[in-house]
């Protein structure tokens, strides 16, 4: 005779339901964003012209007022900030991102040679910050309170109190002035004609295991504080003395069994993180001289480039929602308890 469950009847609607409102408050967050990503370059002082103008601007050729005018009115920003708004609106429906003013090319391929080369270096660290974490979270776990325990906490926190920068230089002074074992920066040799594609992937492998080692840095602290102190919890879960009794071996225990469960906590945070790759590197890359989004909105900021930083903010926020809608979803896919109704 067959059973009624109607807990797991239910919870398949209930799941669409709590997944339909999730996606209105994206959708009203998206507006929301658009908003602010059309308002925040509008809020700094100046405008996009005031680099080219002025006595103090040290350039061959420096705009009149009525040159600066025409330039202003060519990209529509003597209109009143409704109508630009509107503009900006339909520019998007059509995928168009703008044409900068700074940098006289598209925005849409401004950001296509920008973000390749964060993507490379912020999803290196992400990988090598996530493995690093874990496993060494778990291990503070299985020898906590012992001194090795305390001397990884002691030394991740006084990491994570460090400003990148900071970490940046001190591994700049010491690796590539004093050790001249890795290039100071950049992104590869500039104007280096590579004989084959290896040279130059290992030339570009060179000069990025620097600022990824100090990224890695960077976020490997709270990955291994907020692994550490799920396992610790997880250690004294009935399911793990229970594995313990039966006499299944340490290592079993400790990564068949706990770190599959202690590692849930940590799953959005690292959904944040991965939300963060395309800007979180803005000082690394300014430290750097590294070509990604990140010098690039520092060079946008600076220069008042519009819609450069809108471009910029643009995909800086989808990829955060698009990251976090992806936890939301996923989410039951790493704890079955969601899937059999008790989450």
């Amino acid at each position: 005779m067959a059973c009624w469950d109607e807990a797991s009847a239910c919870w398949p609607t209930a799941r669409c339901a709590d997944m339909l409102g999730k996606t209105a408050q994206y959708a009203l967050l998206l507006a929301l964003i658009f908003i602010a990503n059309f308002a925040l370059p509008r809020l700094m002082p100046g405008d996009p012209t005031d680099c080219l103008t002025g006595t103090d601007v040290d350039l061959p050729v420096q705009l009149d007022s009525d040159t600066r005018a025409r330039l202003l009115a060519y990209h529509g920003l003597d209109k009143p900030l409704w109508r630009q708004l509107v503009g900006y609106a339909g520019n998007l429906a059509r995928l168009d991102l703008g044409y900068a003013i700074y940098y006289k090319c598209d925005v849409s391929r401004l950001i296509g040679q920008r973000l390749p080369w964060t993507l490379l270096l912020a999803g290196s660290a992400f990988v090598l910050s996530t493995v690093a974490g874990v496993l060494l979270g778990t291990w503070a776990a299985y020898r906590q309170g012992s001194a090795l325990d305390k001397a990884l906490v002691g030394t991740v926190m006084g990491l994570r109190a460090m400003p990148a920068y900071l970490v940046g230089m001190l591994a700049i002074v010491l690796l590539s002035v004093k050790l001249q074992l890795l290039p100071l920066g950049g992104a590869a040799k500039p104007f280096e004609a590579y004989a084959t594609r290896a040279a130059a992937a290992l030339d570009i492998m060179r000069h990025i295991a620097l600022p990824v080692f100090v990224l890695t840095i960077e976020q490997v602290a709270g990955t291994v504080l907020i692994m550490r102190n799920s396992m610790v919890g997880i250690r004294g879960e009935p399911f793990m003395l229970l594995a313990e009794a039966k006499g299944l071996p340490a290592s079993r225990r400790l990564f068949r069994y706990g770190m599959r469960n202690a590692v849930l906590p940590l799953y959005t945070r690292l959904g944040m993180h991965l939300g963060m790759l395309v800007t979180g590197t803005i000082f690394i890359e300014s430290v750097f001289n590294y070509p990604g989004m990140g010098r690039l909105a520092y060079e946008a900021a600076l220069v008042h480039d519009y819609p450069v930083l809108q471009g910029i903010f643009l995909v800086t926020t989808l990829s955060i929602v698009g990251a976090n809608l992806l936890v939301d979803v996923t989410y039951p896919l790493v704890d079955p308890r969601l899937r059999r109704g008790h989450g």
